[in-house]
């Protein structure tokens, strides 16, 4: 599968890596392409750099790890080239990092996800790899045993089947919660955010058994 990721930091580019060595085909969209090259060395081939419009256009899927304070920019640039694409959704408002953007969508009651979803409105939006610590998923991904749960919710049931097979690729238990909406139940300040839970675990805190 051809996937863009929209960020090469902590969890674009541990996520990228990780696709890329289950032979996935990898374009990391950047502002500063040539940095990455140190990164790209190790990936086989199978992973690029480029411009954000670059990773998205010849994307099956996209994934979005940039500074939340970056999405109203990055959402222009992008909005023709996504269409109606698979948008795996990982960015978390940071305080006091993000702003009064990042700061609205945190008191927002519906979810975090709904700062997003209306800038781009044709995208097939999944809320996944936003809940767990990017060295996590560095040192954890194929481990023995259960495997480190990542929640994903969206609308779009067949984007929920994509983006729960590369979760499994990348070596992580996908734990299905739901509609978009339901995506709140594991937003910052839940009991699941930031736990380094199992699948199981991750389950049985939202009631999922």
């Amino acid at each position: 599968m051809r996937i863009g990721i929209l960020g090469a930091g902590m969890i674009g580019g541990t996520v990228g890596r990780l696709w890329a060595e289950a032979g996935h085909d990898v374009t990391f969209g950047v502002r500063h392409p040539e940095r990455l090259r140190s990164m790209l060395s190790g990936l086989g081939g199978k992973a690029r750099a480029g411009s954000a419009l670059d990773a998205v256009a010849g994307a099956d899927a996209v994934l979005a790890a940039i500074p939340f304070r970056a999405w109203p920019g990055v959402a222009a640039e992008i909005a023709a080239a996504l269409g109606d694409k698979v948008l795996l959704d990982a960015t978390v408002p940071d305080p006091p990092r993000d702003g009064a953007f990042g700061d609205a969508a945190l008191a927002r009651k519906d979810g975090v996800a709904f700062a997003v979803a209306p800038l781009l409105p044709r995208a097939k939006l999944v809320r996944t790899f936003s809940t767990v610590m990017w060295t996590t998923l560095q040192s954890q991904a194929h481990r023995a045993g259960d495997r480190i749960g990542i929640p994903l919710a969206g609308d779009d049931e067949g984007a929920v089947a994509l983006a729960s097979r590369l979760v499994s690729d990348a070596g992580f238990d996908p734990v299905l919660v739901g509609a978009l909406s339901q995506s709140r139940r594991f937003d910052p300040g839940t009991s699941v955010f930031d736990s380094g839970m199992s699948g199981p675990q991750v389950r049985a805190a939202l009631g999922l058994m």
